[in-house]
């Protein structure tokens, strides 16, 4: 028999106490085949011209200034891509060196906080032109818009720059969606991952732990937030990994926004919520690693998030 998740009836109101409400976007709010298959391809297509469009403006060399530097950090990684100084004779050798350098951390499923930053001012023409618009879960944007009435806050967490997330929420194809959310996080924060990241969002707004959800589709990320102290729950969206038993059992799981209203009259689960016992670690369950230092490869093996 295949494993079943912890329905929502189970779980009850998911948002049962909740204050604050942080999501995931790829797997999430969004699918996973957005970014892969337009997202992606978009800044593999246009970034030699955007790069050679913009190459003496400001932003642009900050940015190429940055990929330059990441190669400390990239020492002994195989093919990795070192970008030259510039002087007046070089510049085409220059352009060609980001491209490849772009592409290469691309291809290579980096998630380095140097790469999502000029993914996200490349993505930001797209965004601008129309020719890129925000893909939405049909459940979303309503859920999203109910939890802002009855006065919940709502933050985002991605590996995509803040502006990329911006951007996205802003040209939805649900239309304008950014005044539903209070704030945004991207890896400057910290490694998804690392359960100090989540430490650090909740310190900064003012929320405690265990008054934020944290919707994601990654089991890693989500045991980091609760080791953090904060409420997780698995999103099971189409074109996702596949969760295991102990996942499913672990965690309480939705496959769709609405869920998180539950129902009402279960009274075990939201003592199980109210108590806080919602996908807390158990001595032996140490498969997924939470790491403590943020992940200086960058690297994410579950899932491409880009947004």
């Amino acid at each position: 028999m295949a494993p079943q998740k912890r329905s929502a009836e189970e779980a009850d109101s998911l948002i049962t106490g909740v204050k604050a409400l942080l999501v995931d976007i790829e797997g999430t709010t969004t699918s996973i085949s957005f970014v892969k298959d337009k997202l992606f391809p978009y800044v593999k297509d246009n970034c030699e011209k955007y790069i050679t469009a913009h190459f003496d403006d400001a932003e642009t060399q900050k940015d190429i200034t940055a990929l330059r530097e990441l190669k400390d950090k990239e020492e002994g990684k195989e093919g990795v891509v070192e970008i030259p100084d510039a002087t007046d004779s070089n510049k085409d050798d220059v352009i060609k060196a980001v491209i490849d350098n772009i592409k290469w951390q691309m291809s290579s499923d980096r998630k380095s906080t140097e790469l999502k930053q000029i993914q996200g001012h490349i993505w930001r023409e797209g965004y601008t032109t129309g020719v890129i618009k925000g893909e939405l879960f049909e459940d979303v944007c309503d859920v999203l818009r109910q939890l802002q009435e009855e006065e919940i806050n709502i933050y985002v967490y991605s590996s995509g720059s803040v502006e990329s997330q911006k951007l996205f929420f802003a040209n939805t194809n649900e239309g304008d969606m950014s005044d539903v959310f209070n704030g945004y996080f991207d890896t400057t924060t910290g490694d998804k991952k690392d359960s100090a990241s989540y430490k650090k969002i909740a310190s900064e707004i003012g929320v405690s732990g265990d008054d934020i959800l944290f919707l994601t589709d990654c089991t890693e990320e989500a045991t980091a937030a609760v080791a953090a102290g904060l409420r997780s729950t698995l999103v099971i969206r189409p074109g996702n990994k596949d969760l295991d038993e102990k996942h499913l059992q672990k965690f309480s799981c939705i496959e769709n926004f609405s869920e998180l209203f539950g129902d009402e009259d279960d009274e075990e689960d939201l003592k199980r919520l109210a108590t806080g016992d919602n996908g807390d670690l158990d001595d032996d369950d140490d498969d997924d690693e939470v790491v403590d230092e943020d992940d200086d490869d960058g690297e994410d093996s579950e899932g491409d998030e880009g947004v």
